[in-house]
């Protein structure tokens, strides 16, 4: 079983760098061509993108000296990205200032789309 969640860790990190490098890479085009709505499509990249890292930790990285069941570590970091998730939002609509919603909402929703496609396809592709 330790080889399995190694190999699944080595995969998550793969997963998170490149999505890192397209965060980078999004909000670079996304600086070029459209400067005003930068921080907002940025922030949308992160809301989605930070709660995606904490399930990450909390499933394969953390530490837990308890016995728990492996599921109850699945439902506990998926409360804890939904929870991330909201304030997240939340903290961008209040704290931005000029937040353009269109812009915060294509890049959260693409940062979705990315958080699922980046593990599908490496699983397919063996690096």
């Amino acid at each position: 079983m330790s080889f399995v969640v190694n190999q699944a860790k080595q995969h998550y990190r793969h997963v998170l760098v490149i999505e890192l490098g397209i965060i980078t890479l999004l909000t670079f085009i996304v600086l070029v061509f459209k400067f005003d709505i930068t921080l907002s499509f940025l922030f949308g990249l992160l809301s989605s993108f930070l709660p995606f890292c904490l399930f990450v930790y909390w499933i394969f990285f953390r530490y837990s000296p308890k016995n728990q069941s492996k599921m109850t570590a699945l439902y506990r970091g998926e409360g804890l990205k939904w929870l991330l998730t909201i304030v997240l939002v939340v903290a961008s609509f209040k704290l931005i200032m000029n937040l353009n919603v269109l812009a915060f909402f294509i890049g959260y929703i693409m940062m979705l789309f990315f958080n699922n496609l980046i593990p599908f396809v490496l699983s397919k592709v063996k690096i």
